[in-house]
């Protein structure tokens, strides 16, 4: 029968074994591989174009990226956005996908 100061010892020799650093790529950490979402999301990305910046003849297009929950607002989105190209707050609609 081992006593209790032998199986301690021993237990921390294999501790410090198993603890050495490790060299080359073994290392690494593994990649992570994401799969992509389906289709069904609620929350999609739309863009947002300005309306009124097309008439006037200013050049560049004022555009912005935004989410919208699809259950809530299943029509097309139009707000009133700043736009830098005209300097003041304009009306920007969703656009086709």
């Amino acid at each position: 029968v081992p006593s209790l100061g032998n199986m301690f010892t021993s237990s921390l020799k294999l501790n410090a074994a198993t603890r050495a650093p490790q060299v080359g790529p073994a290392r690494r950490m593994p990649s992570v591989v994401a799969m992509a979402k389906k289709s069904k999301d609620v929350r999609q990305v739309i863009t947002l174009e300005c309306t009124e910046q097309k008439e006037s003849g200013v050049p560049g297009m004022s555009r912005y990226t935004t989410q919208k929950n699809r259950r809530n607002t299943p029509d097309r989105l139009e707000v009133m956005k700043y736009n830098k190209y005209m300097k003041k707050h304009t009306l920007h609609r969703e656009l086709k996908k």
